[in-house]
């Protein structure tokens, strides 16, 4: 009897724990277009430090890159809890392809630590 308690309890737990985790892991994300291609815009939040090591699109990979002083492409990039996107901070990502304004591209994003977050971002001018 002691067995399907705790086995009715476990699935009961379990569910609230991940929710909680994927609950501060989001992104708010859009494309503005360059010449060739875009760069992704934007604020990523992290539960916890992890570092970024993949950008995907339906256009392709996007490229990351560290701009200080000088652009290069990186492998990862570390997020502190959160990481700001730009063209003007010291970490981008670069998507090449034709994109148009109003398009909405799907990002996939993947964590060294396995996480995978998913995002609808709009191409803006």
């Amino acid at each position: 009897m002691k067995k399907r308690a705790m086995l009715c309890l476990l699935p009961c737990v379990l569910p609230g724990v991940h929710a909680q985790t994927t609950q501060s892991l989001s992104a708010a994300l859009n494309l503005k277009v360059m010449h060739g291609g875009a760069i992704v815009q934007g604020r990523v939040t992290v539960p916890k430090s992890d570092d970024l090591v993949g950008v995907w699109s339906s256009v392709g990979r996007g490229r990351l890159m560290k701009c200080a002083p000088r652009c290069q492409v990186v492998t990862s990039m570390p997020v502190q809890g959160s990481l700001q996107l730009g063209s003007d901070t010291g970490y981008r990502v670069v998507l090449g392809g034709q994109l148009a304004p109003g398009q909405k591209i799907s990002l996939v994003l993947r964590l060294r630590g396995g996480l995978i977050l998913n995002v609808t971002a709009p191409v803006v001018r």
